[in-house]
This record gives structure tokens, C-alpha cells and sequence, in this order.
């Protein structure tokens, strides 16, 4: 599968993603969408502490699917965010939410230019490199895009 590339496809997907615009699964809201992926960065970079909670025994088989073809599933669950509830905004509205990781996705792929050599844990995969982490963010952004129908 083709995934997006955060960095270079980021404007042109969500030039015309909405506010309204109505999630095909789950109860994610646009804005807790792009929230959520601004999340995912930040950790990418170290900027949010996050724990490992996948067991050690299988993070080889969680990584092997990370750096695989294969999509995300449709309803996939991480075990740290709520079951039927969803966190609390961080940004006043959708439109300085996107600003903002607009903002983020430059500062992650700059950040892995000036340190090529940085490991970060991430709760599924384990500790990241930066092929790990740039792969997670592309499949995780094309999860979440085609999520709200806009892939």
C-alpha cells in the first residue's frame, strides 16, 4: 500500500477537510483527529513522555507489521487512549488545531534531519528509530485520513 507522506501531503489532503466533516468509523471528532496526530508527533520527538506497554516478547512482531505493506486496521484501539470516551481539546478550534500540526509535522521531519541517530519509545512499537517513527507517522496519518474519508 502507498501511504501519505505527512510532510509533503499534509496541505493538499486537508485543504478541504472540514470541521463537519463526519468520521466512517469511530467517534473521533476532526479536530480530536488532528489532536491526536499532533500527539503522535510529539512523542515521535520526545516532547510527550510515553511508556512501552506492549510486552518486550512482542515487540519484534508489532515492528515487523509497523515496517510492513500492511494498513492499519479500520478499528484499531491503542491500548493508552480511551475505549468510548475521547481526551479533552488542547486547541480553542479545528482551524488552529490543523495550524498546529502543520506546525509539528515540519518540526518532526527537521528535527530527524539534525538528529538522524534519536530512539524514542512509542507505546505499541516499542523504541523507535527514525525509519520506525517516519513509517509509523505515514501509515498513522493515512489510517486516520482515510478514517474521515479524505484519501
Amino acid at each position: 500500500m502507498n501511504f501519505i507522506h505527512p510532510k509533503t501531503d499534509y496541505i493538499r489532503i486537508t485543504e478541504k477537510f472540514t470541521s463537519d466533516a463526519t468520521p466512517l468509523w469511530g467517534i473521533m471528532t476532526p479536530q480530536h483527529m488532528l489532536e491526536h496526530l499532533l500527539f503522535v508527533l510529539k512523542a515521535g520527538t520526545g516532547k510527550i513522555p510515553v511508556s512501552v506497554v506492549t510486552p518486550e516478547e512482542k515487540i519484534p512482531r508489532t515492528k515487523a507489521f509497523l515496517m510492513s505493506e500492511h494498513p492499519m486496521p479500520r478499528d484499531f484501539k491503542a491500548p493508552y487512549i480511551p475505549k468510548d470516551s475521547l481526551f479533552p481539546l488542547e486547541f480553542p478550534d479545528f482551524e488552529t488545531a490543523k495550524a498546529k500540526l502543520a506546525e509539528e509535522i515540519d518540526f518532526f521531519y527537521e528535527y530527524y534531519e539534525n538528529n538522524p541517530e534519536a530512539v524514542f519509545p512509542h507505546p505499541v512499537f516499542g523504541y523507535c528509530n527514525k525509519a520506525e517513527w517516519d513509517m509509523m507517522q505515514r501509515k498513522h496519518f493515512t489510517h486516520h485520513f482515510t478514517q474521515f474519508g479524505i484519501l
